[in-house]
């Protein structure tokens, strides 16, 4: 049972009514589950609950509590301002009503209670200490919190749909112009060359339009078709011992024509020629990819260049230009789906958004690696590390799980 012993001066009047109110009182706060505590002006114990000693002392009894403080139970940071708030209330007189804070003591984890404390006052209506009440919300904050995490998930995820219905829009109207721009040419290209009138010389030129815009078309069919096969999950490459220098000298080739139009310096560097198992299609198709962006981004009279080579265990591919660049904000951004740069969209660069992430996935297909250096107005570097000795085919469906994460 509790006692009341150190009772403040008020309490110890003589008076019976008193004494019996106070064993009342301790008698039932000795049966308490509640976490209930009187204390003095100086913040000091004077009657605690079984149920506040079994939350914050356990292994002490009420009679030892008597005349102690928060500092004796608590942190110092905890017992300080546990302390601020009753001696504000004794000055005051004010109630604090479901502050909800952290408790933090030694002997069990950290806490999470609302608690009520109020004014205690004498027959006389004077202000004689303090009492209160807890009750431990922590399992309520948790869920809460949980709560709240999720629907800042939510939220970020809506938000990504969000953008990324807008890039697909965008994607629906960038094919669509891609489509229509080079097939428009050949359609009319076709027309010219059924012309009795077309010199043979005129002829030639008009094929050669012809030839390009058919390969800018199958460009954007192979990109689509790797997006589609790489979502669904059927993508695979077939490794086979090829030369790495080859394909990149084709690759080169079949961009050369562009880059001569617009007075491009498109060089190619094989430093070392190293063969190793690929899948030589895709590789090109890597390749394609980066030097048309190359191309595309460098102004005319710039220069494009391509360099194969070898380190310890690895193939190296790079290709550089003296291009636009890539704005720092858009660096982490542009290996994804239907990502357009600010300068391809303020320049109205033509593509598609999915050049670079096509490259990336062939490199993962590979094993290999895939990065880019790059500073606006001063061109970009990407460089391609692939494994020179053979390893295990990439799981489509890994692929295709890492780009549904990107996502």
């Amino acid at each position: 049972m509790v006692t009341a012993r150190p009772q403040p001066e008020e309490w110890r009047d003589g008076n019976p009514q008193h004494s019996l109110q106070l064993t009342c009182m301790s008698n039932l706060l000795s049966t308490s589950q509640e976490r209930v505590y009187f204390k003095d002006r100086l913040s000091r114990f004077l009657l605690v609950s079984e149920g506040w000693i079994a939350a914050y002392a356990p292994g002490r009894t009420a009679a030892e509590l008597v005349g102690k403080t928060d500092f004796d139970v608590f942190s110092e940071q905890h017992a300080s301002a546990a302390f601020e708030d009753e001696q504000q209330i004794i000055r005051t007189g004010e109630p604090l009503v479901g502050k909800v804070e952290l408790e933090t003591y030694s002997h069990s984890p950290d806490a999470w209670v609302s608690s009520t404390k109020m004014a205690l006052r004498d027959d006389s209506g004077e202000i004689i200490g303090t009492f209160g009440i807890s009750r431990d919300v922590t399992a309520q904050i948790r869920a809460e919190r949980a709560l709240l995490e999720q629907a800042q998930q939510l939220s970020v995820q809506n938000e990504r749909l969000r953008e990324l219905d807008g890039m697909k829009d965008e994607f629906i109207g960038l094919v669509s112009h891609e489509l229509r721009t080079p097939l428009t040419s050949i359609i009319g290209y076709v027309k010219l060359l059924r012309d009795d009138r077309t010199s043979e010389a005129s002829a030639d030129q008009y094929a050669e339009v012809i030839q390009r815009n058919s390969q800018r078309l199958l460009r954007l069919v192979e990109d689509l078709l790797f997006l589609s096969q790489t979502h669904s999950g059927t993508m695979h490459v077939d490794l086979r011992d090829a030369d790495l220098a080859e394909i990149a000298q084709g690759a080169v080739e079949e961009m050369r024509p562009e880059a001569d139009r617009k007075h491009i310096a498109l060089a190619f560097s094989p430093a070392c020629a190293p063969r190793l198992p690929v899948d030589a299609t895709r590789i090109a198709q890597l390749l394609g990819n980066l030097i048309s962006n190359a191309v595309k981004f460098t102004p005319d009279g710039g220069r494009v260049e391509v360099k194969v080579g070898t380190e310890p265990g690895k193939a190296v591919l790079e290709v550089s230009d003296t291009g636009v660049g890539i704005p720092a904000a858009d660096r982490d951004r542009i290996f994804d789906r239907f990502f357009r740069s600010a300068i391809a969209t303020q320049q109205v660069i033509p593509g598609t958004g999915l050049g670079l992430t096509i490259a990336k996935n062939i490199t993962a297909a590979h094993h290999g690696a895939i990065t880019v250096d790059s500073e606006e107005g001063r061109g970009s570097k990407f460089r391609i590390w692939l494994p020179l000795e053979q390893v295990p085919a990439a799981d489509p469906s890994d692929l295709a799980a890492g780009q549904a994460r990107r996502t």
